[in-house]
């Protein structure tokens, strides 16, 4: 019912490991027998050139060269409910260059997997690693800090007889801010269905893991229920991590 994004905010300044963020989200496309086809869609950012992406591989839709990372080999995992996952496996984490920027430093990474999975589970996925770039927040920042990017993935049929599609985040990090001046930032969403989309920062191991708000943000910083993110820089050339779940109102939390 809800997919997780992770964006990375900039206060006007470039450096660190590789890793910039990204979501996941999942939709029903078809069925065979008693099971679900469900396309499951991984967005990354990375920094460039570290992670480096050209025209060439987006024409030949290469995969990103991770080679010496731990994305490399890593794998979309069940994380919880698993006892009713019907039969998922899990995919990789490595995806295909889809877009770059010299200017911006980064490079983005997607892939879409098609799998099958029982009619009725329930179950949430998560890309768990490290490596963001050097944080400002939580401690004294590093880049080994621990991230958990997750999904609830829900088979279930609806009140209204439909299978759910769940909102979708459109953004891409990092996010350049001013020091000192506050923003707020919409967070722009998409939901299939025309639910009710709302937004709250994430929370606990699964949801954020070491880089869970508040602490992982400039005091003061909120999340309002649609989706605008309030936010002030601190210092010249922090980084923050902004964990934020966007969910359906009908969404127990």
């Amino acid at each position: 019912m809800f997919t997780l994004l992770i964006v990375l905010i900039s206060v006007f300044a470039i450096h660190g490991s590789h890793f910039d963020g990204g979501s996941i989200s999942y939709q029903v496309v078809g069925t065979n027998g008693s099971q679900l086809v469900v396309s499951i869609t991984q967005s990354y950012t990375y920094v460039y050139p570290t992670i480096y992406c050209n025209n060439s591989y987006i024409m030949n839709q290469w995969t990103l060269p991770l080679s010496g990372y731990s994305d490399a080999t890593a794998t979309l995992n069940c994380i919880a409910n698993c006892s009713t996952e019907g039969g998922y496996t899990s995919i990789p984490v490595a995806s295909k260059c889809t877009d770059y920027s010299v200017g911006m430093a980064i490079t983005v990474g997607q892939r879409t997997d098609d799998v099958l999975i029982n009619n009725g589970s329930y179950f949430v996925v998560a890309y768990q690693a490290s490596a963001f770039r050097t944080l400002s927040l939580p401690g004294s920042g590093g880049s080994t800090l621990g991230w958990s990017i997750s999904a609830v993935i829900d088979l279930r049929i609806r009140s209204d007889g439909k299978y759910n599609n769940p909102p979708k985040a459109t953004m891409i990090s990092p996010i350049y801010i001013p020091v000192g001046v506050q923003q707020k930032i919409s967070i722009p969403t998409i939901d299939e269905d025309n639910d009710d989309v709302r937004c709250r920062f994430a929370s606990g191991a699964n949801e954020c893991s070491a880089v869970c708000p508040p602490g992982s943000l400039p005091s003061g910083t909120s999340i309002s229920n649609n989706c605008v993110l309030t936010i002030t820089g601190a210092h010249a050339g922090d980084w923050y991590a902004v964990a934020i779940q966007v969910f359906h109102t009908d969404f127990i939390i």
